[in-house]
């Protein structure tokens, strides 16, 4: 499978992502609501570039039984994008 590439928002959202991972130790999956604040002007777009990472496997997002994201986190390839994208991500 062909490398994709990430918008500019989705970057931001790996980043993030990678941040509060690195910050709970991997124990605390973010929170959805968390995430929509700390990005407040990519409100609009957020879900969209959600399921597209969702779906190229850089992360898992867990959902009520009413089907709205409660939380997201990075998969082992998130990981692996995030480090190539800030380079200190361990």
């Amino acid at each position: 499978m062909a490398a994709t590439r990430l918008s500019r928002l989705q970057k931001r959202l790996v980043r993030w992502l990678a941040a509060d991972d690195k910050r709970t130790r991997g124990m605390i999956a973010s929170r959805h609501p968390e995430l929509a604040a700390a990005l407040p002007s990519a409100k609009g777009n957020m879900s969209h570039r959600l399921r597209c990472l969702e779906r190229q496997g850089v992360i898992v997002m867990t959902r009520t039984s009413g089907g709205k994201t409660e939380s997201v986190h990075l998969t082992a390839v998130g990981r692996q994008k995030a480090l190539a994208l800030s380079g200190r991500y361990e």
